[in-house]
Protein backbone atom coordinates (compact mmCIF):
# COMPACT_ATOMS: atom_id res chain seq x y z
CA UNK A 1 0.00 0.00 0.00
CA UNK A 2 1.39 3.24 -0.69
CA UNK A 3 2.46 5.95 1.90
CA UNK A 4 2.82 9.55 2.80
CA UNK A 5 5.85 11.09 3.42
CA UNK A 6 5.30 10.79 7.34
CA UNK A 7 4.58 7.24 6.76
CA UNK A 8 0.63 6.88 7.37
CA UNK A 9 -0.90 4.74 5.14
CA UNK A 10 -2.89 6.72 2.09
CA UNK A 11 -5.70 3.90 1.95
CA UNK A 12 -6.21 0.31 2.53
CA UNK A 13 -6.50 -2.33 -0.22
CA UNK A 14 -9.82 -2.33 0.61
CA UNK A 15 -12.64 -1.64 3.03
CA UNK A 16 -15.22 -3.87 4.42
CA UNK A 17 -18.24 -2.53 6.29
CA UNK A 18 -20.48 -3.99 8.84
CA UNK A 19 -23.89 -3.34 7.68
CA UNK A 20 -26.63 -3.24 10.69
CA UNK A 21 -25.57 -0.67 13.03
CA UNK A 22 -22.48 0.74 10.99
CA UNK A 23 -24.33 1.57 7.34
CA UNK A 24 -27.90 1.08 8.08
CA UNK A 25 -29.76 2.00 11.66
CA UNK A 26 -31.28 -1.29 12.24
CA UNK A 27 -30.81 -1.59 15.42
CA UNK A 28 -33.53 -0.51 16.47
CA UNK A 29 -35.80 -1.64 14.33
CA UNK A 30 -34.16 -5.30 14.96
CA UNK A 31 -34.84 -4.37 18.82
CA UNK A 32 -38.27 -3.24 18.48
CA UNK A 33 -39.00 -6.58 16.43
CA UNK A 34 -37.83 -8.71 19.20
CA UNK A 35 -39.80 -6.98 21.67
CA UNK A 36 -43.14 -6.89 19.99
CA UNK A 37 -42.50 -10.79 19.05
CA UNK A 38 -41.48 -11.53 22.86
CA UNK A 39 -44.11 -9.53 24.76
CA UNK A 40 -46.68 -12.10 23.18
CA UNK A 41 -44.41 -14.48 25.86
CA UNK A 42 -45.22 -12.03 28.87
CA UNK A 43 -41.46 -11.27 28.44
CA UNK A 44 -40.30 -7.19 28.40
CA UNK A 45 -37.02 -7.06 26.69
CA UNK A 46 -34.13 -5.16 28.99
CA UNK A 47 -31.35 -2.74 28.37
CA UNK A 48 -28.99 -5.54 29.38
CA UNK A 49 -30.71 -8.28 26.68
CA UNK A 50 -30.11 -5.69 24.51
CA UNK A 51 -26.47 -5.30 25.11
CA UNK A 52 -25.91 -9.27 24.98
CA UNK A 53 -27.12 -9.63 21.65
CA UNK A 54 -26.19 -6.61 19.99
CA UNK A 55 -23.84 -7.68 16.63
CA UNK A 56 -25.34 -11.22 17.13
CA UNK A 57 -26.81 -13.74 14.50
CA UNK A 58 -29.98 -14.76 15.42
CA UNK A 59 -28.68 -18.52 16.85
CA UNK A 60 -27.02 -16.40 19.45
CA UNK A 61 -30.09 -14.59 20.55
CA UNK A 62 -32.19 -16.62 20.23
CA UNK A 63 -30.20 -18.78 22.77
CA UNK A 64 -29.99 -15.76 25.00
CA UNK A 65 -33.75 -14.94 25.26
CA UNK A 66 -34.85 -19.43 25.08
CA UNK A 67 -32.65 -19.15 28.43
CA UNK A 68 -35.14 -16.32 29.95
CA UNK A 69 -38.38 -18.08 28.42
CA UNK A 70 -39.75 -20.94 26.71
CA UNK A 71 -39.89 -19.81 23.04
CA UNK A 72 -41.44 -22.24 19.74
CA UNK A 73 -38.70 -23.58 17.79
CA UNK A 74 -36.31 -21.28 15.78
CA UNK A 75 -37.81 -21.74 12.62
CA UNK A 76 -40.97 -20.58 13.80
CA UNK A 77 -39.76 -17.58 16.24
CA UNK A 78 -37.12 -16.49 13.59
CA UNK A 79 -40.47 -16.39 10.80
CA UNK A 80 -42.38 -14.07 13.05
CA UNK A 81 -39.71 -11.96 13.71
CA UNK A 82 -38.97 -11.59 9.99
CA UNK A 83 -42.58 -10.57 10.04
CA UNK A 84 -42.65 -8.07 12.39
CA UNK A 85 -39.24 -6.14 11.35
CA UNK A 86 -40.28 -6.01 7.52
CA UNK A 87 -43.59 -4.40 8.84
CA UNK A 88 -41.63 -1.78 10.96
CA UNK A 89 -38.23 -1.27 8.06
CA UNK A 90 -39.88 0.66 5.35
CA UNK A 91 -41.43 3.44 8.10
CA UNK A 92 -38.17 3.33 10.37
CA UNK A 93 -35.48 2.44 8.12
CA UNK A 94 -32.50 4.87 7.78
CA UNK A 95 -28.73 5.00 6.62
CA UNK A 96 -25.81 6.59 8.35
CA UNK A 97 -24.95 8.91 5.78
CA UNK A 98 -21.57 9.04 6.73
CA UNK A 99 -20.73 5.55 6.18
CA UNK A 100 -22.59 5.31 2.91
CA UNK A 101 -21.13 8.49 1.62
CA UNK A 102 -17.77 7.25 2.66
CA UNK A 103 -19.05 3.72 1.13
CA UNK A 104 -19.53 5.94 -2.34
CA UNK A 105 -16.71 7.81 -2.61
CA UNK A 106 -13.91 4.62 -1.77
CA UNK A 107 -16.50 3.09 -5.09
CA UNK A 108 -15.37 6.01 -7.13
CA UNK A 109 -11.80 5.75 -6.33
CA UNK A 110 -11.60 2.35 -7.29
CA UNK A 111 -11.19 1.29 -3.71
CA UNK A 112 -12.62 -2.41 -3.51
CA UNK A 113 -15.49 -2.47 -0.66
CA UNK A 114 -17.66 -5.07 0.94
CA UNK A 115 -20.00 -5.42 3.41
CA UNK A 116 -19.87 -8.09 5.75
CA UNK A 117 -22.83 -9.32 8.05
CA UNK A 118 -24.07 -11.68 10.26
CA UNK A 119 -27.36 -11.20 9.10
CA UNK A 120 -29.29 -13.04 6.14
CA UNK A 121 -28.33 -12.35 2.60
CA UNK A 122 -31.69 -11.16 2.12
CA UNK A 123 -31.96 -9.14 4.92
CA UNK A 124 -28.63 -7.67 3.78
CA UNK A 125 -30.15 -7.52 0.13
CA UNK A 126 -33.30 -5.68 1.53
CA UNK A 127 -31.19 -2.86 3.23
CA UNK A 128 -28.69 -2.12 0.27
CA UNK A 129 -31.90 -2.10 -2.31
CA UNK A 130 -33.84 0.21 0.22
CA UNK A 131 -30.77 2.36 0.03
CA UNK A 132 -30.08 2.01 -3.55
CA UNK A 133 -26.56 0.57 -2.49
CA UNK A 134 -27.05 -3.00 -4.30
CA UNK A 135 -25.37 -1.53 -7.98
CA UNK A 136 -22.42 0.02 -5.85
CA UNK A 137 -21.62 -3.38 -3.62
CA UNK A 138 -19.59 -5.75 -5.82
CA UNK A 139 -19.60 -8.62 -2.67
CA UNK A 140 -21.95 -9.81 0.27
CA UNK A 141 -20.99 -12.24 2.82
CA UNK A 142 -23.72 -13.05 4.83
CA UNK A 143 -24.39 -15.34 7.44
CA UNK A 144 -25.23 -17.94 4.62
CA UNK A 145 -22.23 -18.10 3.52
CA UNK A 146 -19.53 -18.74 6.50
CA UNK A 147 -19.45 -21.72 9.02
CA UNK A 148 -18.36 -19.22 12.16
CA UNK A 149 -19.84 -16.22 12.24
CA UNK A 150 -18.61 -12.83 14.12
CA UNK A 151 -16.48 -12.76 16.77
CA UNK A 152 -14.89 -15.52 14.17
CA UNK A 153 -12.93 -14.41 11.81
CA UNK A 154 -13.70 -16.39 8.99
CA UNK A 155 -16.49 -13.79 7.59
CA UNK A 156 -13.40 -11.21 7.06
CA UNK A 157 -11.41 -13.24 5.98
CA UNK A 158 -13.60 -15.10 3.25
CA UNK A 159 -14.64 -11.30 2.14
CA UNK A 160 -10.65 -10.71 1.64
CA UNK A 161 -10.45 -13.55 -0.34
CA UNK A 162 -13.27 -12.94 -2.43
CA UNK A 163 -11.45 -9.61 -3.11
CA UNK A 164 -8.36 -10.73 -3.88
CA UNK A 165 -6.62 -9.21 -1.13
CA UNK A 166 -4.55 -9.80 2.28
CA UNK A 167 -6.59 -9.01 5.28
CA UNK A 168 -3.86 -7.51 6.88
CA UNK A 169 -4.38 -5.05 3.77
CA UNK A 170 -8.39 -4.63 4.70
CA UNK A 171 -10.00 -1.63 6.84
CA UNK A 172 -12.93 -2.91 8.66
CA UNK A 173 -15.72 -0.23 10.07
CA UNK A 174 -17.45 -1.75 12.92
CA UNK A 175 -19.87 -0.26 15.43
CA UNK A 176 -20.27 -3.71 17.96
CA UNK A 177 -17.62 -5.36 20.41
CA UNK A 178 -18.50 -8.73 18.26
CA UNK A 179 -17.57 -7.46 14.94
CA UNK A 180 -14.66 -5.29 16.37
CA UNK A 181 -13.26 -8.94 17.18
CA UNK A 182 -14.13 -10.81 14.43
CA UNK A 183 -12.03 -7.48 12.37
CA UNK A 184 -8.91 -7.78 14.60
CA UNK A 185 -8.94 -12.10 14.38
CA UNK A 186 -8.81 -11.67 11.12
CA UNK A 187 -5.62 -9.58 10.76
CA UNK A 188 -7.28 -6.40 9.87
CA UNK A 189 -7.35 -2.68 10.59
CA UNK A 190 -10.51 -2.23 12.58
CA UNK A 191 -12.09 1.32 12.97
CA UNK A 192 -14.63 1.36 15.37
CA UNK A 193 -17.78 4.05 14.80
CA UNK A 194 -19.76 5.72 18.05
CA UNK A 195 -23.02 5.06 17.26
CA UNK A 196 -26.39 6.37 19.75
CA UNK A 197 -26.97 2.88 20.37
CA UNK A 198 -23.24 1.44 21.61
CA UNK A 199 -20.73 2.42 24.08
CA UNK A 200 -17.02 3.28 23.56
CA UNK A 201 -16.14 0.59 25.88
CA UNK A 202 -17.45 -1.89 23.07
CA UNK A 203 -15.00 -0.49 20.83
CA UNK A 204 -11.88 0.10 22.88
CA UNK A 205 -9.88 -3.04 21.28
CA UNK A 206 -10.37 -1.32 17.83
CA UNK A 207 -7.27 0.62 16.50
CA UNK A 208 -8.86 3.65 15.42
CA UNK A 209 -12.37 5.05 17.35
CA UNK A 210 -14.23 7.52 15.50
CA UNK A 211 -17.97 9.85 15.73
CA UNK A 212 -17.44 9.59 11.78
CA UNK A 213 -16.49 7.67 9.08
CA UNK A 214 -14.61 9.29 6.65
CA UNK A 215 -12.31 8.08 4.08
CA UNK A 216 -9.39 9.33 6.31
CA UNK A 217 -10.77 7.36 8.74
CA UNK A 218 -10.20 4.40 7.34
CA UNK A 219 -6.51 4.56 6.65
CA UNK A 220 -3.86 2.56 8.58
CA UNK A 221 -1.47 4.08 11.10
CA UNK A 222 -1.74 6.62 13.30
Amino acid sequence: MPTDPTGVTERPDAVLFDCDGTLADTEPISDRAWQDVLSGYGYAITSQDLRAVVGQPFAASYAHYAAKVDLEDPARLRARLRERFVARFESEMSLYRDAVDTLRELVVDGTPVAVVSSSSREHVARVLTWGELAAVVPLVVAAEDVNEHKPAPEPYVLAASHLGVDPTGCTVVEDTSVGVAAGLAAGCFVVGVRRAHNDERSLVAAHRVVDEVTTRSLTHGS
